[in-house]
């Protein structure tokens, strides 16, 4: 249900604009990952993992709009996320050298 100060069109308004931030960030992320490794790459990679879960967060699942037990669970999810990236991450800076 939606709240009645909500006009109707606006509902859809930040899960579109979050969508496109993922997609624009996975689209660029691919644009780096064909071009030859410099020293930025990585640090831009990052950059955008990072804008494109804050996307998934606030606009999709909606974390600041939602009860604490919701954003208690949402939040645990995004640790978990954030520790396998970390992973993933670490991992691949040990096979890099």
């Amino acid at each position: 249900m939606s709240d009645a100060s909500t006009p109707q069109g606006l509902i859809w308004l930040g899960p579109l604009v979050a969508w496109l931030v993922i997609l624009c960030g996975v689209a660029v992320v691919t644009w780096l990952g064909t071009r030859s490794a410099g020293e930025g790459h990585a640090i831009a990679a990052l950059a955008l993992a990072a804008a494109m879960l804050l996307a998934l967060a606030f606009g999709l699942v909606g974390v600041g709009r939602n009860p604490a037990l919701l954003r208690l669970v949402a939040g645990a999810a995004f640790l978990f996320l954030a520790l396998m990236f970390m992973l993933s991450f670490v991992d691949l800076m040990t096979r890099l050298n």
